[in-house]
């Protein structure tokens, strides 16, 4: 019985002390945790209600809640953090004005060193953040001092003992000092955009004197309205006005703060925290506003604010406080020290646009599309360039597109089944049923698309097989109605879309047909006597591809269409005149058809001469070679006048035979010569 007792006393004992080891890990991870959330906001700029610095109010947040708050760690200061600020700093002797500056974060430093290390220290090395004193414990520095230079940032005095030193509440080094306004055009009739945080509208920099670094205490900021059309109470227009030194904020106030000090005239005296600027330096000082995330179109269509700095109040290194004057208060227009701004729609403000063209030549030129006899075919047949031009993401919900086909006596319900929109490959839309006069609507497609970036959307559509309602020769185009456009900027305001509607070709429609897919060409001038005998030669070099799956026959002949001419239209050939060309010139000058000569040729075990035509077998893709010649008779004289060849068109048929069925005109841009010139 008692070796029993004995054994559970002894797991009773080992329970206890397992126990107490758990708490103190617990505890010891805790206050590395607190200690750790401290000493972070030593990195931290000036923090006050509004401060969008988030990780760093999560900091402060979590240290206060060390020190007894129960506060929400969301990065957000707001009210009950401004609240937990104050109380702590009434509870240790600080200003309570809830602003979290050098002594307030000195003070957080050392609220969570614990143990029995002194005031300000979490360990026995360094000094106290607080007090200045060895955290050994030892040493006879003044409070807030950690060497024998300098001033103490918190009672003033000098860190070697020698002298009271200044009483300010600034490491300010130096005797009197002054300091010298300048203002600067960096920003100048700037527009601030609905919803925008802190946009700088003023510039004025700061320098003080070689004599003292100098602390700013404070800046009285007027801002006034001019326009009498519209609203002229600072308060419809922004939620809040700050200030910045260095790129760094150092003071800000809500609007409601500001006083009417006359007639329409509003102005604020704005507490500033760790705005120290050394002796002999110059640095930027800020104005900026946040603006109401709802403004109304009739006060901003005409609106016209000024914003002006009427004094800085700053304290030298001898404790003397003085205010530097800048403008005079309620002048009619800005002042010395005033700029002139305006409030606008998040759109107006960052250049909000989207802008609609024509982008991909291959899908938007003119070209044969391969339709079926038996099956529903996929092409896509209009690309469009979408682009979001300015600072603003925009986001696209719909697009709206007319189809117009022939066939299907006109009914394009019927010649198409369906559209679509892809972009980088991806359906971003679904395959829209096509009514009655082509109008489709691509809607819920919730694309956003980055400002300053554009996009290539691709439209699509599904044809009817040509057994069906389309027929050999129909025709089809798509074009996008800009204006149907339905777009959002950031913040929920509509953007109209610019740009005239992107217009698709009006592509043809086979079952048997062939496509033109690539070319080459060479201009070449012969002199060979000076005189007659000189000429040029162009030649084309062309593939055809034939992408049905019957035989084609390609006629063999060439003619030249139209009559030689400055101009680079060409003629269609007919049926019966099998290859064609056109001769463009350089000069006033026309040769006569008898200069003028030409010969097809091939040299493609894909193509087969026969009788009357050069047969092209489903799925291949036949080089041919067009050499037109231009010779010098002296009658009329041709010297020095350049010449080019164009491929005017050229026929196919099902069968070998001298006329073809059909004229291939499509797509033929590209398919042209440089210029050659006959020598004299």
């Amino acid at each position: 019985m008692s070796n029993i007792l004995n054994l559970k006393g002894v797991k009773l004992f080992a329970f206890v002390v397992l126990a107490s080891a758990i708490l103190v890990t617990f505890g010891m991870v805790a206050v590395q945790k607190a200690n750790a959330d401290a000493a972070a906001l030593s990195a931290c700029p000036t923090l006050m209600a509004g401060s969008t610095a988030s990780s760093c109010v999560m900091t402060l947040q979590a240290t206060l809640n060390g020190s007894g708050a129960t506060l929400v760690v969301d990065g957000k200061f707001g009210p009950m953090t401004k609240a937990a600020v104050m109380s702590y700093q009434a509870a240790h002797g600080l200003v309570a004005d809830g602003v979290v500056g050098p002594l307030t974060k000195a003070s957080l430093m050392g609220s969570v060193g614990g143990g029995s290390y002194p005031a300000g220290c979490t360990s026995s090395s360094g000094y106290s953040v607080t007090t200045g004193q060895p955290c050994s414990g030892g040493g006879s520095l003044p409070a807030g001092c950690t060497s024998t230079s300098g001033y103490s940032p918190t009672t003033g005095v000098k860190c070697d003992s020698s002298g009271s030193g200044p009483s300010t509440s600034g490491p300010l080094e130096g005797g009197a000092g002054d300091i010298t306004l300048t203002l600067r055009g960096t920003y100048s009739s700037e527009e601030v955009g609905e919803g925008e945080e802190d946009a700088k509208i003023l510039h004025v920099d700061v320098e003080a004197d070689e004599d003292s670094d100098v602390e700013l205490d404070s800046v009285k900021v007027e801002f006034h309205q001019a326009s009498t059309a519209d609203d002229r109470d600072l308060q419809d227009y922004a939620s809040e006005v700050s200030v910045w030194l260095k790129g760094e904020e150092v003071g800000r106030v809500d609007t409601s703060d500001f006083s009417e000090s006359t007639t329409n005239y509003f102005s604020k005296s704005i507490s500033l925290d760790g705005a120290i600027i050394r002796a002999g330096d110059e640095d930027d000082l800020v104005v900026a506003v946040t603006a109401n995330n709802s403004l109304d179109s009739g006060d901003i269509n005409s609106d016209d604010w000024r914003v002006d700095l009427l004094s800085v109040r700053f304290t030298d290194a001898e404790g003397v406080t003085t205010t530097e004057s800048g403008s005079a208060a309620a002048v009619a227009a800005a002042g010395t020290y005033g700029k002139t701004f305006d409030f606008a729609s998040f759109a107006t403000a960052n250049d909000a646009e989207l802008t609609l063209t024509l982008e991909d030549d291959e899908i938007n030129d003119v070209h044969l599309l391969d339709s079926d006899d038996t099956t529903d075919t996929d092409h896509p047949i209009t690309s469009v360039l979408f682009d979001a031009s300015g600072d603003s993401d925009i986001w696209v919900d719909e697009v709206v597109s007319t189809i117009t086909a022939s066939g299907g006596s006109g009914d394009e319900s019927v010649v198409v089944v369906s559209s679509w929109i892809e972009v980088d490959g991806v359906r971003i839309s679904e395959k829209e049923d096509v009514v009655a006069g082509g109008a489709v609507t691509y809607d819920d497609l919730n694309r956003t698309i980055a400002g300053g970036d554009a996009e290539e959307w691709i439209f699509w559509v599904t044809m009817q097989d040509v057994d069906g309602a389309t027929n050999e020769g129909d025709t089809i185009q798509l074009t996008v109605d800009t204006s149907g456009t339905v777009a959002e900027d950031e913040v929920g305001d509509t953007v109209t879309a610019a740009g005239t509607d992107p217009a698709g070709g009006t592509h043809l429609l086979y079952d048997n047909g062939f496509r033109l897919v690539g070319n080459s060409q060479v201009a070449t001038a012969y002199t060979i006597d000076g005189v007659n005998n000189d000429r040029v030669e162009l030649e084309l070099i062309f593939d055809v591809f034939n992408y049905g799956d019957v035989t084609l026959y390609i006629p063999d002949g060439d003619t030249l269409t139209g009559t030689p001419s400055t101009s680079s239209t060409t003629t269609a050939p007919s049926t019966t005149e099998e290859v064609g060309y056109h001769v463009q010139t350089s000069g006033t000058v026309t040769p006569p058809s008898a200069q003028i000569s030409a010969v097809l040729t091939e040299s493609d075990d894909d193509l087969t001469l026969e009788t009357n035509a050069y047969e092209l077998k489903s799925g291949k893709t036949g080089t041919f070679n067009l050499k037109v010649t231009i010779s010098a008779d002296e009658n009329p004289s041709i010297d020095n006048v350049g010449f080019r060849a164009l491929l005017a068109g050229l026929g196919w048929a099902t069968s070998d035979v001298a006329t073809a069925a059909v004229v291939y005109t499509a797509n033929l841009g590209d398919y042209k010569t440089n210029y050659a010139t006959i020598a004299d």
